[in-house]
């Protein structure tokens, strides 16, 4: 005879202790490889020109480290993005809560490790629209590329040479894409 398997809410999530990077997926812990160096940098090279924007504008705030993003309820998904930016309207009294928050970033950044596949990838990025994040861009450090996906149009590919931007999301940011490689 199977037995059930209990399901887990993000708030119980929030609250549990872990060795490994992981994220809950439709109510179950899945284990994630830990990111390698390269992963860190490149985090580091795409957070920096966005904080550094941030601030100066005063419209939001950069999260690293995969802080949780609730992207689906019953049974609940908390992804960790490695990057994400918050626009200071979603923010209650212009604060970032305590603990897990239903926040909904604008532009969340996943930088593809070697180990990602494009498919999980494609439902990390479906279920950050249907929560309404805006845009979501895929760093590609191996083949130095960012894929730029917004909700309602076909996604750009950006390669070295070429400047990010984004008008509706974060406007006035530019970056030479190539930046996000630095010391690689």
């Amino acid at each position: 005879m199977a037995t059930a398997t209990r399901l887990i809410t993000a708030e119980r999530f929030a609250k549990m202790q872990f060795d490994l990077p992981v994220e809950l997926v439709r109510g179950e812990v899945v284990e994630m490889p830990r990111p390698e160096l390269r992963h860190g940098v490149v985090c580091g090279n795409v957070g920096f020109p966005l904080s550094a924007w941030a601030r100066s504008a005063g419209n939001g705030l950069v999260a690293f480290n995969d802080a949780g993003v609730i992207t689906r309820r019953k049974p609940d998904t908390v992804r960790g993005p490695d990057v994400m930016f918050i626009p200071m309207d979603r923010l209650p009294d212009g604060r970032v809560p305590a603990g897990l928050s239903d926040l909904v970033p604008s532009l969340v950044v996943e930088v593809r490790s070697p180990s990602d596949r494009w498919k999980n990838i494609h439902e990390k990025i479906s279920e950050y629209f249907e929560r309404g994040v805006a845009e979501v861009w895929v760093v590609d450090y191996l083949k130095r590329r960012v894929h730029v996906f917004r909700a309602d149009d076909d996604p750009i590919i950006l390669a070295e040479g070429d400047i990010i931007t984004s008008e509706s999301v974060l406007p006035g940011f530019s970056c030479e894409v190539s930046g996000f490689f630095a010391g690689l």
